[in-house]
C-alpha cells in the first residue's frame, strides 16, 4: 500500500502528517511532501500521472479555494482541513473524500477521526495536544510555544525534520532545541522593541497593528495583550501579506476581515491575505501610538 501526504508547512501541518504516519506506517509506504496553498498545484503537476499509483493521497491543513478544489477532487484523494472558509466549500467536492469542518486544529481533527483505530502512547497524545494548543492559540502549556519556536527555526524541509525529531511523541528538549528556543525569543523581543505600533477601531473592536516579518503569531498576540485589543494585525512588507489574529476573549471572526480587505481567508481566530489597496484605505483610520 502506498500513501502520499501533502501537508501545510507549519507546525499543525507537520503534526497532521505525523498522525497519519503513525496510523499507516505499519501497513503502508508513506511519502510526505510539505507545501502551501500557493505551491500545491505545481507540486501535483510535478507528479504527472504518478498520483494514480498511490492508494490514497491526503491533503492536510490547506485552506483550499473554490479554484483549487478541482485540482484535488480525485477518487483516491482524502482532504483534511479545519479552516472555516474551506468548510463552507465542502459541497464542491464530488470525488474526493472531504473531512473539512471548523476545528481547533487539523492535527486534532485527524486524531479524533482515527481515534478508535489508533493506539498511541501518552507521549504521542501529549504532542498532539500541544500542537493543538498552539494552532488554536489557547495555550495552557508554554511548551506549545517552544515547539513552534523549534519548528520555525528548522531549515527546509521543516516537516520532515520535525517528524524525525518527534516521531515517538513529546519528550524533553535537547540542547540544540533549547538554544533554538532562546534564539527565537531573543529575535521576537527585538522585533517587538523596534516595531511601530498603530491603533484604531473596526466597528466596536479595538485594533492594534504593526509591521513585522518574524514570528507573526507571537507578535500579534503580544500586541493584543499589551494594548488590550480585540484584533491584532501584522503587515509583512517582505512578502506583501497581512495577518489577522483575535484576542482570546473576543468573538470577532477575523476571517471576515481577511476576506473583505485582503482577498484572503482563514479561521475565526487567525486569518490572512494579500496587502491590497482596500486594506491601505482601512489603515488610514489608524493612528500611530
Amino acid at each position: 500500500m502506498n500513501i502520499l501526504i501533502y501537508t501545510d508547512n507549519d507546525l499543525d501541518g507537520a503534526g497532521s502528517a505525523l498522525v497519519l504516519k503513525w496510523y499507516f506506517e505499519s501497513i503502508a509506504n508513506v511519502v510526505i511532501e510539505e507545501t502551501g496553498e500557493s505551491t500545491l498545484v505545481s507540486k501535483l503537476k510535478s507528479k504527472n500521472g504518478a498520483l494514480d499509483t498511490f492508494d490514497k493521497v491526503f491533503v492536510c491543513d490547506l485552506a483550499l479555494t473554490k479554484e483549487l478544489i478541482p485540482e484535488v477532487d480525485r477518487d483516491n484523494f482524502v482532504i483534511f482541513d479545519h479552516h472555516i472558509d474551506h468548510s463552507k466549500l465542502k459541497g464542491e467536492y464530488k470525488k474526493a473524500k472531504a473531512i473539512v469542518k471548523p476545528y481547533t486544529s487539523c492535527v486534532k481533527l485527524i486524531y479524533e477521526t482515527f481515534i478508535s483505530k489508533l493506539s498511541l502512547t501518552p507521549q504521542q497524545i501529549e504532542l498532539i495536544d500541544l500542537i493543538d494548543q498552539y494552532d488554536s492559540y489557547k495555550m495552557k502549556d508554554t511548551r506549545a510555544l517552544k515547539l513552534n519556536a523549534i519548528f520555525y527555526l528548522y531549515n527546509n524541509p521543516k516537516v520532515s525534520k520535525f517528524i524525525e525529531s518527534f516521531n515517538h511523541g513529546m519528550r524533553e528538549f535537547n540542547l540544540h532545541e533549547k538554544n533554538s528556543i532562546s534564539l527565537f525569543f531573543k529575535k521576537l523581543k527585538e522585533q517587538l522593541s523596534t516595531s511601530e505600533i498603530f491603533e484604531g477601531r473596526i466597528k466596536d473592536y479595538k485594533v492594534v497593528a504593526t509591521f513585522a516579518n518574524y514570528a507573526i503569531n507571537e507578535v500579534a498576540h503580544a500586541l493584543i495583550v499589551k494594548h488590550n485589543a480585540d484584533i491584532g494585525i501584522v503587515v509583512n512588507t517582505n512578502n506583501k501579506t497581512v495577518s489577522f489574529r483575535r484576542s482570546k476573549t473576543s468573538e470577532v471572526d477575523v476571517s471576515i476581515l481577511a476576506r473583505k480587505f485582503c482577498n484572503g481567508g482563514g479561521s475565526v481566530g487567525a486569518a490572512g491575505g494579500a496587502l491590497t489597496e482596500k486594506f491601505g484605505e482601512l489603515t488610514k483610520l489608524f493612528t500611530r501610538v
